[in-house]
C-alpha cells in the first residue's frame, strides 16, 4: 500500500512541476511516504529540522502525531532524514518554531511540563543534542485550537504564531509576541483584520526585515485548499498591513503552507500536499520576483495594538474623540556613573477613558529613544540592560511637557552593590507581604534567574522606636519571608542569605516620622558575582 502511495505522490508531483520551470521541486533525499511538515533551518542553514508524523520510529510509534527529525547539508545536498534523539521528542506533537541566531536556543511547540496547558517551550543546545524543553512564559496565553504553528524572527526577538485565542475572528488567527528574555515574552497580540479572516490563517513566517509576512489561509480563495499569501507591515502598529497578495507561482491545487525564505532570500522552502490526501512533502522553490525584502531589519521595533484581553469594543470609532499625542525622549544611563546604556524598553499604557491599551517595545542600539505617547494615559516603562537590575517606572503623560527627555537610571550588578526594594511592604508589625510588593520581588527573582552565579544578602531594617530586640526579630522575620518567596519561585536557598538588623543601620534621622519611615526598608546586597 505504501509503495502505491509513493508512486501516486511522485506522479502527482511530476504533473504539478511540468506546468512551469519555476514551480517548487521536492527535495529528493527528504521525500517520504509520511506527512512531513514544519521545516526550520538552523541559523547557519546547515541543518534542516522538520516534523514527521505517524512514523513507526517516533516516540509514540505510528500513532504519534509528530516527532522532530533533521537532515544535514553536506556538499550542497541534504542527507537522509534522522529522528532527533533526546527529550525534545515525546509522545505528543513535537515541532520546531525557530532557533536563535547563535544556534543555541530552540523554541518548540508544546508545554513539556504540563502538556494539557499547551504553549511553547525552549531547549538549549548540548553538543549535538538538545536539553529537556522548559516552558516559556507568555502572559494570558490560551489556545482553543489543537493547531499551533509559527516562526521566530531571524534576530530571535519576535515570534509570530497561529492559534485560536482571545479576540480571534473565526478559527486560527495570527498573533505576535516580543522577547523579554529567553523564557519570558510579552502577551499575545492579534495582527488585526488586514490579515486575519473568519477562516484559518496558518504557519506565519516573518522575513528578515521584520516587515514582510508570509502565511497560509483558506479564507481568501486561491488555487487549492490553502494558499500562501504575503503582505508588508506599513507602520509601527503591527495592525496595519498592505494588501494581501496571493503568491500564485508557488501555490498548487493542494494545500501549500510553511513558506520560509532561505539562501539570503533567493530561495524558499514550503510544504505541499498536492496529492490532496494529507501527506506533506518539503519543497524548494525560487523566491518569486515580486517579493522584495528590505536589506536590514529595523534598528528598533515598536508595537501598538489593542490588548488580547476583552475590552470595551462597542464604541463607535467614527465618534471617538481624537487623542492628542506628545513627543517624548527616553534616555537610559548607569545610575552611578551617568554613562549611557543600550537597553530594551517595554512601554505599556492604558487609556482609562476609552479602555484601550498601547504597548511599544524598543530594542535600540543607543541609550536614547524618541516616541509619541498619548497625552491622557499612564504608562509603565519596563527597562532592562545586560549587567543591570531591571527596573519598572510609571509615567503620567499629563504631567510632562512635549519634547521632554525622561532620564531613566539603572543600577549595575556589581559585588558590594546594595539595592533598596522601595515597593516591598509589609502589614504593620508583621512579616506578611502586602499585595503590591510582588512585582518588585519578581524582578529580583528574574535577576537571579538570569544571573545564576550571583549570591545576595537580603536585609530587613526598622527605625529605632520600641524594643531593639523586637525590632531585630521583626526585621529578621521579614528578610526570611522574602527569602522564602524567592526559594518557592525556584531560586537555590544557598544563593540567599537573610539578616535582620533592626534599627542598627539607619539611612536617615529618627527624629521625625517623615525621616523615620525611610529607615523602615528592605534591601539586598550582592555578595558574590
Amino acid at each position: 500500500m505504501r509503495l502505491i502511495l509513493v508512486f501516486f505522490i511522485m506522479f502527482q508531483s511530476i504533473g504539478f512541476l511540468c506546468k512551469g520551470q519555476e514551480k517548487p521541486i521536492i527535495i529528493d533525499s527528504l521525500e517520504s511516504i509520511y506527512d512531513d511538515i514544519s521545516p526550520v533551518l538552523s541559523a547557519d542553514e546547515s541543518t534542516l529540522y522538520f516534523t514527521k508524523k505517524n512514523h513507526p520510529e517516533n516516540a509514540g510509534g505510528e500513532r504519534d502525531m509528530g516527532d522532530i527529525w533533521y537532515s544535514k547539508k553536506i556538499n550542497d545536498k541534504w542527507t537522509s532524514a534522522q529522528r532527533l534523539r533526546g527529550p525534545v521528542n515525546n509522545t505528543h506533537f513535537n515541532a520546531v518554531i525557530g532557533i536563535t541566531p547563535d544556534d543555541n536556543i530552540m523554541y518548540v511547540v508544546g508545554n513539556y511540563k504540563s502538556p494539557r496547558k499547551g504553549g511553547i517551550s525552549y531547549s538549549r543546545r548540548i553538543g549535538d543534542n538538545w536539553s529537556e524543553p522548559q516552558p516559556v512564559d507568555i502572559p494570558y496565553y490560551k489556545n482553543k485550537s489543537e493547531h499551533l504553528s509559527g516562526s521566530l524572527s531571524k534576530d530571535g526577538k519576535i515570534m509570530v504564531l497561529s492559534l485560536e485565542s482571545f479576540s480571534t475572528r473565526g478559527n486560527e488567527d495570527i498573533y505576535y509576541t516580543f522577547r523579554k528574555s529567553i523564557d519570558e515574552w510579552t502577551e499575545l497580540r492579534n495582527l488585526g483584520i488586514d490579515i486575519n479572516t473568519e477562516a484559518q490563517e496558518l504557519t506565519p513566517y516573518l522575513a528578515s526585515d521584520n516587515k514582510t509576512l508570509f502565511f497560509s489561509s483558506n479564507g481568501r480563495g486561491g488555487k487549492g485548499s490553502r494558499d500562501v499569501f504575503y503582505t508588508k507591515r506599513k507602520d509601527a502598529t503591527w495592525t496595519t498591513w498592505s494588501e494581501v497578495v496571493n503568491l500564485e507561482s508557488v501555490n498548487s491545487e493542494g494545500a501549500d503552507w510553511y513558506f520560509k525564505l532561505i539562501d539570503d532570500g533567493e530561495n524558499a522552502l514550503l510544504v505541499n500536499t498536492v496529492n490532496s490526501i494529507g501527506l506533506g512533502n518539503i519543497l524548494k522553490t525560487k523566491t518569486p520576483a515580486e517579493v522584495v525584502i528590505e536589506p536590514e531589519a529595523e534598528k528598533s521595533m515598536t508595537a501598538s495594538s489593542q490588548s488580547v484581553l476583552a475590552l470595551n469594543n462597542n464604541s463607535n470609532k467614527k465618534d471617538a474623540p481624537v487623542r492628542e499625542k506628545i513627543s517624548v525622549q527616553f534616555e537610559v544611563v548607569d545610575g552611578f556613573t551617568g554613562n549611557p546604556l543600550k537597553p530594551q524598553l517595554l512601554i505599556k499604557g492604558v487609556n482609562e477613558m476609552s479602555k484601550s491599551s498601547y504597548s511599544e517595545i524598543v530594542m535600540g542600539k543607543s541609550s536614547s529613544y524618541k516616541t509619541k505617547l498619548f497625552k491622557d494615559s499612564i504608562y509603565t516603562v519596563d527597562i532592562s540592560a545586560e549587567g543591570y537590575l531591571d527596573d519598572l517606572q510609571t509615567i503620567k503623560t499629563d504631567t510632562i511637557k512635549a519634547d521632554q527627555t525622561i532620564r531613566l537610571e539603572l543600577i549595575s550588578l556589581e559585588e558590594g552593590t546594595t539595592i533598596q526594594l522601595k515597593s516591598v511592604l509589609f502589614q504593620r508589625g508583621t512579616a506578611d507581604i502586602l499585595e503590591g510588593s510582588f512585582e518588585e520581588l519578581d524582578r529580583v527573582y528574574s535577576m537571579l534567574k538570569k544571573n545564576p552565579k550571583i549570591e545576595i544578602e537580603l536585609s530587613g531594617h526598622t527605625d529605632n522606636t520600641g524594643s531593639a530586640k523586637l525590632n531585630i526579630e521583626l526585621s529578621q522575620k521579614r528578610s526570611d519571608r522574602i527569602k522564602q518567596y524567592l526559594v518557592e519561585k525556584g531560586i537555590d536557598a544557598k544563593r540567599l542569605e537573610s539578616k535582620g538588623y533592626g534599627g542598627a543601620r539607619p539611612i536617615a534621622s529618627n527624629k521625625s516620622e517623615a525621616t523615620r519611615k525611610l529607615n523602615r526598608r528592605v534591601e539586598f546586597t550582592i555578595i558574590k558575582i
